[in-house]
């Protein structure tokens, strides 16, 4: 709110964060005030509501959803309009591509499907092995994000066909209760542990994109140790652009997720 006393913003980005509703109340306040348009960043949030029923995403004048981020799918994503004024700007949905997925997403998909199904760690196996091929080639285990990959769209623009395909076949309600059955046993399993979960309880609306919490490395390692059969991973959070530097001992560099894809 001291962004009232100072130069005004035409736009302001709230965002829901794994899944969990952002309380709207002091940017709708500020929007209100100063006649900026209010964006809801629900990137981690498909699925689900907040306290009232209302779909993450659709409480602002604009909101964004990555459905890929919560399944795996080659890309992917939705733009809510609730403002009358902005509706006629938006553009013609683009058409489903037919083109096939890249080798690479195909291996990774079927090697979560196994590990999911069965005790095999295949999904495990599959990205150390991809982890350690990148570091001797590039000298990093994970992909370099750079500065341009913030604001240049990926080619091609147009959803992959699988999106589609998704939607049509979702049951909505089973996959909440995954997520939620999902969120309780990694809370029951950790709660003991050297860890600060980010989020603790959960709505009923809540469809949780994974487990937040801070923690070192060694916790880290004993919160893999407590899910191991849960068949699920536990990721570093967030992916940063290289651009953006960031101390080691920064607050970011502690965020890990345990991911429920």
């Amino acid at each position: 709110m001291d962004l009232l006393k100072s130069q005004r913003c035409k736009a302001v980005l709230a965002v829901n964060y794994f899944g969990f509703a952002q309380d709207l109340s002091p940017f709708r306040e500020y929007c209100s005030a100063t006649g900026a348009t209010l964006i809801e960043d629900n990137a981690h949030g498909f699925l689900s509501k907040d306290s009232a029923g209302e779909l993450l995403g659709t409480r602002a004048d604009l909101g964004i959803t990555s459905i890929r981020k919560t399944f795996r799918l080659v890309n992917g994503a939705a733009l809510y309009v609730s403002s009358e004024e902005l509706s006629d700007l938006v553009p013609n949905q683009l058409d489903f591509q037919k083109s096939d997925a890249p080798k690479g997403f195909l291996l990774r998909r079927l090697s979560a499907k196994i590990q999911r199904s069965t005790s095999f760690p295949a999904l495990s196996l599959f990205q150390f092995t991809i982890r350690m091929v990148r570091l001797l080639t590039t000298g990093s285990r994970l992909p370099r994000s750079t500065q341009e990959s913030e604001t240049e769209l990926p080619t091609p623009a147009a959803p992959h066909h699988s999106v589609s395909q998704l939607i049509k076949s979702l049951n909505p309600g089973i996959e909440i209760s995954r997520r939620q059955r999902l969120f309780k046993q990694v809370l029951n399993r950790v709660r003991n542990l050297s860890i600060e979960p980010i989020f603790e309880h959960l709505e009923t609306g809540t469809s949780p994109y994974g487990f937040a919490f801070i923690a070192d490395s060694n916790a880290v390692h004993q919160v893999r140790k407590q899910l191991r059969d849960l068949s699920v991973e536990v990721i570093h959070w967030p992916d940063l652009p290289d651009a953006v530097q960031v101390p080691e001992d920064h607050y970011y560099r502690n965020v890990w997720v345990v991911n429920f894809l």
